[in-house]
């Protein structure tokens, strides 16, 4: 699974909520600017997490988004999956019947399935907190390494 644009920009404003969860809500516009985005294609993104449940939109003269619940329990996979919506699950349904039978593909269809798992174990507030440990690269590594060796050993229960 790549993240394509439109996935990179509900993951910002996602972060951004996080972070300034204590100021209130954010306009589509205001997050917009504030990132340098493209104005009415955030405001398309936003409209959609708030339709899945990932934001919370509020009306008025002092409306925009803020996150329904504490940011540890939004996963970046929820992030991603709401904004491409229902047809995505359609499509990738239809595109594992017809590959399944394809040589060879049983390997790639783990690959995705370790990548769709990591992205569910990895929150809104983790990504928060892989921001604040990029100024020291050694606490990242040490987090990245001590994940996956983690996610390898749940691999291999799973397949025992």
């Amino acid at each position: 699974m790549l993240l394509t644009r439109r996935a990179c920009y509900g993951l910002l404003a996602a972060g951004h909520l996080a972070e300034h969860a204590c100021e209130g809500s954010f306009s589509a516009n205001g997050l917009a600017e504030f990132y340098g985005l493209p104005h009415e294609a955030l405001a398309k993104i936003l409209q959609r997490l708030a339709t899945a449940g990932v934001l919370m939109s509020h009306h008025g003269i002092k409306g925009g988004y803020t996150l329904p619940r504490d940011p540890r329990y939004i996963s970046v996979f929820d992030v991603i999956k709401a904004r491409q919506g229902s047809r995505w699950s359609s499509l990738r349904n239809e595109h594992r019947q017809r590959t399944g039978t394809v040589p060879g593909y049983r390997p790639l269809r783990m690959v995705s399935q370790v990548v769709e798992e990591m992205l569910r174990g990895l929150t809104i507030a983790d990504m928060q907190d892989i921001e604040e440990k990029a100024s020291s690269p050694a606490g990242l590594s040490q987090d990245a390494s001590s994940v996956r060796a983690s996610q390898l050993d749940d691999q291999a229960t799973r397949s025992q």
